[in-house]
């Protein structure tokens, strides 16, 4: 129960950092020599603003959902070596998504 439990969290979390990661690709967060902010002509700053504050809470709902499907994966007496290797394969995949879909986002975005 605890691996289901743990890869359910694992798999919301990595979804809820994608979004994360598109909410900032679409308020026009990209890659230029550092972070920039694309002044697009189509929004105003307060719609920039609460497209970056929804990538952040995205991107921190991701780390503390990740933390916890850690937890409630790994807790518990002497887990056994199938369930540390479930876990620590669907968070390791879960950063490797959510990595490439960044640097995707943050290098090839096509609003700027």
């Amino acid at each position: 129960m605890r691996i289901v439990g743990s890869l359910i969290l694992a798999v919301a979390g990595t979804v809820v950092g994608l979004f994360g990661a598109l909410m900032l690709a679409l308020a026009g967060v990209h890659w230029d020599s550092g972070l920039v902010v694309a002044q697009l002509s189509d929004s105003d700053d307060s719609e920039r603003a609460i497209g970056i504050a929804m990538g952040v809470a995205g991107l921190a709902g991701w780390a503390a959902l990740s933390f916890i499907a850690a937890y409630a994966g790994l807790g518990g007496q002497r887990p056994s070596r199938v369930r540390r290797i479930a876990v620590w394969t669907t968070l390791g995949l879960g950063v490797a998504i959510l990595a490439s879909a960044i640097i995707f986002l943050l290098f090839f975005n096509v609003r700027h």
